[in-house]
């Protein structure tokens, strides 16, 4: 259990705020590449409590600068995108993407004022279809982390954005929560007559891999943790066949990054990046990915589509409200706590869906939103099977403690390839001694690309 002034320390993401300061270290990745249209209309964005626009101009580089226009404080985001630069109609000043006043029509030809103003503007990069901005204290920021997901060719990776009505922490401790999946998101057979309590408690019909074989058939999986020079590694241990354990091995890496263990052989890998809008909205940029292969085309219209009329761990092509003039305006889902996710208490209560939700982010995004925009830790219960979130929450504040402290720049910021794992499964003899040294090769990327097939089909 958390103190009310950690909770607060953990979740506040604002300038000068002790998490706000340390999540600044990092690279944010915080738009998709093909949203942004050379000499387009600029878009809304807030990230870290900071109102923001972000435009391309004509060349191709993307900007990102402060919402109001230093002169007398009107939105640039109408402002002209043309020749390099972001100009306000209020009154013609102009900026380029480092925040130069590079036109100042208003004022004498012979004034060198605009020489004098600079505007708040924040360097971007990209990479394979992901724009990344640096709002850190460093004049020449580090290079970008080795993100796999962020490093394979956009043919093998797809990504989407989606905004949640919640503090950040929330859906990070809710991916390290590997026994949640064993409820919220299994699958039931209406016509078996069997209660739902019952079902999950009984790998599926000609089940095999982990959601509908080891998922059920062992409920409550030993968690361990490891500190790391990225984050910290994760890994749950269940019992399986043959003498043998399962185990989902979870990468944290600091500030926001979650990674999600296969199931089977030559399966996609996914993950987030849950990038702090503000204190109580999260940017949810959602990544599928290959490490060797594009993505097949059965693939990508499950990303895209969901499945039998259900939302996947993406939202789907429709699923957002019309646009509008909030940050990230196009990316506000239409299942929502307004409408409670689209809650089915019939679906539920038939058996057609364990959670009567509909689909896999609703499932985790309305248990995430019920709990308020920011939840008071200071009223949990943890059991054994919150030690991934209570060494997350350690980690980072610890972290940010030490930077603010004594300067130590947060693990991983100076070695960008730190970053450069991905999630792993394996299935071990129970006499393993380290899993950590028995899974290094699947984590590690540098390792061979490994599947496990159907290890534990009965």
């Amino acid at each position: 259990m958390l103190t009310r002034e950690e909770n607060d320390a953990l979740c506040r993401v604002g300038p000068g705020t002790l998490m706000g300061d340390m999540v600044r270290q990092y690279w944010l990745p915080f738009y998709l590449s093909s949203e942004l249209e050379a000499d387009g209309p600029p878009v809304r964005v807030r990230l870290l409590g900071e109102d923001l626009i972000a435009f391309r101009v004509t060349s191709g580089e993307v900007g990102l600068a402060g919402q109001h226009c230093p002169h007398r404080g009107a939105s640039l985001f109408f402002g002209r995108n043309e020749e390099e630069g972001l100009r306000c109609v209020y009154h013609g000043w102009k900026f380029d993407v480092a925040g130069n006043c590079v036109d100042m029509p208003n004022e004498p030809a012979e004034s060198n004022f605009k020489h004098k103003i600079h505007h708040t503007a924040y360097p971007c990069r990209e990479r394979n279809g992901v724009v990344w901005t640096y709002m850190g204290p460093l004049v020449e920021p580090p290079e970008l982390p080795h993100l796999e997901w962020n490093m394979v060719p956009e043919a093998q990776v797809y990504h989407t954005i989606r905004i949640a009505d919640n503090n950040f922490l929330q859906p990070i401790e809710g991916e390290y929560d590997s026994t949640h999946i064993g409820f919220l998101h299994q699958i039931l057979e209406p016509g078996d007559p069997a209660s739902a309590t019952e079902q999950i408690y009984v790998p599926r019909p000609g089940a095999s891999g982990f959601l509908p074989y080891l998922a059920r058939l062992d409920k409550s999986p030993v968690f361990e943790t490891v500190d790391t020079d990225y984050g910290v590694l994760i890994a749950t241990r269940r019992n399986a066949p043959d003498d043998s354990h399962y185990w989902r091995v979870y990468p944290f890496l600091l500030p926001f990054h979650t990674l999600i263990p296969p199931n089977g052989y030559d399966n996609p890998l996914q993950g987030h990046a849950w990038i702090p809008m503000d204190d109580e909205h999260t940017i949810c940029l959602c990544f599928t990915y290959h490490p060797t292969r594009p993505l097949s085309e059965d693939e990508q219209n499950g990303v895209r589509l969901g499945f039998d009329g259900l939302e996947g761990l993406h939202p789907s092509k429709n699923i957002f409200h019309p646009p509008s003039t909030r940050p990230y305006g196009k990316y506000w889902p239409k299942l929502e706590n307004d409408n409670d996710f689209m809650f089915d208490y019939e679906a539920q209560r038939t058996n057609r869906r364990y959670s009567g939700l509909p689909g896999i982010w609703p499932q985790d995004s309305g248990m995430q939103q019920s709990m308020g925009f920011i939840y008071d830790r200071t009223k949990e219960h943890l059991g054994v099977s919150d030690s991934g979130q209570i060494r997350i929450r350690h980690r980072m504040l610890s972290a940010a403690r030490a930077l603010r402290k004594d300067g130590t720049p947060p693990p991983g910021v100076e070695d960008p390839g730190v970053f450069h794992l991905r999630p792993a499964e394996a299935v071990l003899p129970r006499s393993t001694e380290s899993w950590v040294d028995a899974t290094r090769e699947l984590y590690r990327v540098e390792g061979a690309v490994k599947g496990l097939g159907t290890p534990a089909s009965t």
